[in-house]
């Protein structure tokens, strides 16, 4: 529903047509543009479950999955179904923040084809004939994510084809039981649709609250409160003035 309003300025009237559908799409706009990305240069999110399984929609596209180790015990773990042939390429990231400067976990890949690993280096039970691959924590390169104004330390990565048909499964965990976060992508390409661009400023603000950034955040909340008071403030004042102009000038 469109609102015209109409605002004296001396003797003349200027019409402004006030939409608030077309406010919030630029609004979103804006924010793509501040955050200094288009879609085509972010990963979708992933939050994962607490509980259960993790399901990776598809091989392809690039998906990030953010995850917190809470317990000694825990692992994670993810479900992807793939062709033989497919190529699974993915990596593990540490966000970058006080107290993880060298923390690290475990992935294992299980499935179809693989060569048997050693049970002794899986801390966890597994369906016997199911073959596995390790991939251990080792530094990595470390990069800034211009999307969530984010950054990272790199840790290991993987790329290997995948030999048959079937569900595999990856499992993440800390082989020393140390508790902290990490952030699992996988796939290269990047798909977005247009309604994506109002679900960018959700996705930022959640990734800063698993960077621990909930105190600055609400700092800006505030700072916005307080502006748009300001603004409101200002706008009353301004009508008022103009309101009273005629009457001055008769």
């Amino acid at each position: 529903m469109k609102r015209e309003r109409t605002i004296t300025v001396t003797n003349m009237r200027l019409q402004v047509r006030f939409d608030w559908r077309g406010w919030l799409v630029l609004g979103a706009m804006v924010f793509s543009l501040w955050a200094g990305v288009g879609p085509a240069q972010a990963h979708q999110p992933i939050w994962g479950t607490e509980t259960g399984v993790t399901t990776i929609p598809n091989l392809s596209t690039s998906f990030a999955v953010y995850r917190d180790l809470k317990t000694p015990a825990q692992v994670d773990y993810y479900a992807l179904a793939a062709k033989a042939g497919d190529r699974l390429w993915a990596g593990i990231n540490i966000p970058a923040v006080s107290g993880l400067e060298h923390y690290g976990v475990t992935v294992a890949l299980f499935g179809p084809g693989l060569p048997l690993a050693d049970p002794a280096a899986v801390p966890f039970e597994y369906p016997d004939g199911v073959g596995a691959v390790l991939f251990n924590s080792q530094p990595g390169a470390d990069f800034f994510e211009p999307f969530t104004q984010t950054n990272y330390w790199g840790r290991q990565r993987f790329d290997l084809t995948l030999p048959e048909t079937g569900t595999y499964y990856l499992a993440v965990w800390n082989p020393a039981g140390q508790t902290g976060k990490y952030v699992m992508d996988t796939g290269r390409a990047e798909v977005f649709g247009p309604g994506d661009i109002f679900n960018f400023p959700i996705w930022w603000v959640r990734v800063h609250l698993f960077f621990g950034h909930g105190p600055y955040l609400a700092g800006l909340a505030a700072a916005l409160v307080v502006l748009g008071v300001a603004f409101v403030a200002w706008r009353r004042r301004a009508r008022a003035t103009l309101a009273a102009r005629p009457a001055a000038q008769s």
